[in-house]
């Protein structure tokens, strides 16, 4: 992406009001930032629940000379500033209603990765739940993922801590900028993830953690998982926020059983109890009900095909119906910007190499997955 487009989004992103469908309406109708930026008054004015107070904003108020200051400074310290239009960014948040317009990220590991598992959790653990994370760590080596949490204390500190000892590529999804490790006194294992994983934010390298970020953490944490786990979990917590944001994404969502009386279980039981997670024992029920298998390092829908197989426009309906789970072909056509004619030719040639099955009533989904 050129980097006058990457610049625009993040004075665009910090814009008072925006967020990203506001983003996506726009970018919808002028299709690029600079498009965007140049378009007069009048033409933004006439598009639908576009507020005149963002039309002002747009004309008025981008900072352009703050957002090269901002670009400059985070290249400098070796990010990567991912832009929401730059084939980089992460598909599965892309997907998302409300992914960030930009994200700065430090690291190594694939963002894109076929597989992928959050883990989350209290940040007072039990002796219990630490033993969880770390046999649920070892027993994921196999499937070859790349694991998500939030660099919390706990729960998320400790499966960060094993997944670096099994080589297992994991990264942290932070509250502040790269500035701002948050808990200090995992500056360390931050520093290790750069190596093997990686430390993603929607925030710029100054700024601080305040408690107003992590809900806006967790949902990129959701976001990034194909998977997501509650190890351990009062009935209250940012863990829930996590669990009820990636069951909403469409997203696995799995969670330890406790006992009834256990306060830090009782979260996970609510969960299962609610059906908002299934209940899980061991890693395999993971790779159960996802479909994987311990070869292969993508979904199974796409075993024994080459990558070169399947093409751009087939890659992008397969995220789509990651993302979105059944999805009717007028949705998926409007999702796509693909005319029916050509979705309908490319569905079948997805269903003809096993990565796509129809159902009753013009439904599409990825194949062997039960919603």
């Amino acid at each position: 992406m050129k980097e006058q487009e990457i610049i625009n989004h993040i004075a665009i992103s910090r814009l008072h009001g925006m967020g990203t469908k506001n983003f996506r309406r726009l970018i919808n109708e002028f299709n690029t930032t600079e498009n965007l930026v140049k378009a007069p008054a009048s033409e933004i004015s006439k598009l639908p629940k576009i507020r005149e107070d963002l039309v002002r904003g747009l004309k008025k108020e981008l900072d352009f000379k703050e957002a090269e200051e901002i670009y400059r400074k985070e290249t400098d310290q070796d990010t990567q500033v991912l832009a929401y239009l730059d084939p980089a960014y992460p598909s599965r948040l892309r997907r998302m209603a409300d992914g960030p317009i930009v994200l700065y990220y430090r690291g190594t590991a694939d963002l894109n990765a076929g597989r992928t598992v959050g883990i989350v959790g209290t940040r007072t653990p039990t002796p219990d739940g630490l033993l969880l994370t770390e046999q649920l760590i070892s027993q994921l080596l196999p499937y070859k993922v790349v694991t998500i949490s939030g660099l919390a204390m706990g729960i998320d500190g400790a499966s960060h801590k094993h997944s670096l000892e099994q080589g297992i590529p994991t990264v942290g999804v932070l509250g502040g900028g790269h500035d701002f490790i948050y808990p200090a006194n995992h500056k360390g294992i931050a520093s290790q993830m750069l190596e093997n994983g990686g430390l993603l934010t929607e925030f710029v390298h100054n700024q601080k953690v305040v408690r107003e970020h992590f809900p806006m953490r967790n949902r990129i944490i959701a976001g990034l998982s194909d998977a997501l786990v509650v190890v351990e979990s009062k009935q209250k917590g940012g863990s829930m926020i996590t669990a009820q944001l990636a069951f909403d994404y469409n997203r696995y969502v799995f969670a330890f059983p406790g006992k009834p009386f256990d306060e830090k279980s009782r979260g996970c039981n609510k969960l299962i109890k609610t059906h908002v997670a299934s209940l899980m024992e061991t890693a395999d029920d993971i790779a159960e009900q996802l479909n994987w298998d311990v070869e292969s390092g993508q979904p199974a829908a796409a075993q024994g095909l080459l990558f070169s197989e399947i093409t751009e426009d087939e890659m992008l309906i397969v995220d789509i119906l990651r993302e979105e789970g059944r999805v009717h072909v007028d949705k998926l056509s409007l999702l796509a910007k693909c005319r029916p004619g050509k979705l309908a030719n490319l569905l079948l040639e997805l269903e003809l190499k096993g990565m796509v099955q129809s159902l009753p009533g013009k439904l599409y989904r990825l194949k062997n997955r039960i919603n």
